[in-house]
């Protein structure tokens, strides 16, 4: 019989619609409650057009026309499968405490950074073997087993290429994506400018500036391998290229000097590490990347403006007393009213510290008390 076989598709469709939302019960009330409304709301649209299409089976249409209107349902369903997934998986594992409490810190500084910009990320931080967003599934995923508390600034470039792409200006006749824009005319300008890292470019222009130093602290210190500074993928830029693109975005940022020690640290280290594998950076900040990173700091000034880092006068602050005092004085001077730390500040606080700091044993110490610091801080509910 005529659309039977397509009846039978929508049908199975419409029962595994059922058994992905009855899965995502399975996240705990806690994360469950970040990504919910979003979740609830993407099953219902989904199941609503897959009974239309059982009704216009019933109407007669032509069939042509309603296969088609399933394929595209179902690509947008595997994507909505995925993220589920990906939500219980990484729900389970934050239940068994793999990770040992350290995505609970990336979520609250990634809802700081997400309550300073126009679009809201609604979701929650799993385990991965790297970090990564994955634009498919909205999951951004922190590295297993690295999860320390020098690994949190990663959190806001991939927090980037998330918010980058998410931010829309109304162009009364069509939703303009600035961001796409500007890429359209990086792209005509230089054709062979390497498309992804463009996107990566972006990412770790929009840490720097949301987060200040930390982040080209721990790019420059903790995460980019000196031994292929020079070498570039398919996806990302040559860690010389990072670095040197973030050190530009620090200094535009670092009008008021506030920010040198912590640029000339990144840069000191940076240089050292590159002399002693032989990688040291001979170009700098290169064209077309150079020009990249005025379009992208102009973005931000444009559609960010509010995500601004602002808060290192309370980081010079509270850097040395994360090396001269024990936890119970931190935390016993947070409990007061007139004093709250920001994730964010705690982050930068705590790679402050670190820089200053010359010994090992200077820096498991920091690394402690920031950490206790942000756990309190976030057993205390702070905004």
């Amino acid at each position: 019989m005529s659309g039977e076989l397509l009846r039978t598709r929508v049908e199975t469709l419409i029962g595994q619609i059922g058994a992905a939302r009855t899965s995502g019960q399975e996240i705990g009330p806690e994360l469950r409650g970040r990504v919910a409304t979003r979740l609830t709301t993407a099953f219902h649209l989904r199941g609503a057009e897959a009974r239309e299409l059982l009704t216009e089976i019933d109407d007669g249409v032509a069939p042509a026309a309603l296969w088609a209107k399933l394929y595209r349902l179902q690509l947008e369903l595997d994507e909505l499968f995925e993220e589920t997934l990906s939500l219980v998986e990484g729900a389970a594992l934050r239940a068994a405490r793999l990770d040992e409490g350290y995505c609970v810190l990336a979520d609250v500084l990634l809802d700081e950074i997400g309550g300073r910009t126009p679009v809201a990320w609604d979701s929650f931080t799993v385990l991965g073997t790297e970090e990564i967003y994955a634009r498919s599934t909205r999951v951004i995923r922190v590295r297993f087993p690295g999860r320390s508390f020098w690994d949190l600034p990663v959190v806001a470039h991939e927090y980037g290429h998330f918010a980058g792409p998410a931010v829309t200006v109304d162009g009364g006749v069509r939703t303009v994506h600035p961001l796409e824009d500007l890429l359209d005319d990086a792209r005509k300008e230089s054709p062979d400018a390497h498309w992804p890292w463009l996107h990566e470019l972006f990412a770790d222009t929009f840490a720097s500036y949301v987060l200040g130093p930390a982040y080209g602290l721990a790019c420059a210190f903790d995460r980019f391998d000196p031994a292929v500074a020079r070498h570039g993928t398919e996806t990302h830029p040559a860690p010389n290229l990072r670095i040197a693109a973030i050190g530009t975005v620090l200094d535009r940022l670092n009008q008021d000097h506030r920010y040198d020690h912590a640029i000339n640290a990144m840069r000191a280290v940076w240089s050292s590490g590159t002399a002693e594998a032989g990688t040291e950076d001979e170009e700098g900040l290169t064209e077309p990347f150079g020009s990249w990173i005025d379009a992208c700091l102009t973005f931000m000034s444009g559609h960010l403006m509010q995500a601004r880092y602002d808060g290192w006068w309370t980081v010079l602050e509270l850097a040395p007393r994360l090396v001269d005092e024990d936890r119970e004085e931190l935390v016993g001077r947070r409990s007061t009213p007139d004093v709250a730390y920001r994730m964010c500040d705690i982050v930068n606080a705590g790679w402050l510290a670190r820089i200053r700091s010359a010994d090992a044993g200077a820096r498991l110490r920091i690394a402690r008390q920031a950490r206790s610091l942000a756990e309190f801080s976030v057993s205390q509910e702070v905004p």
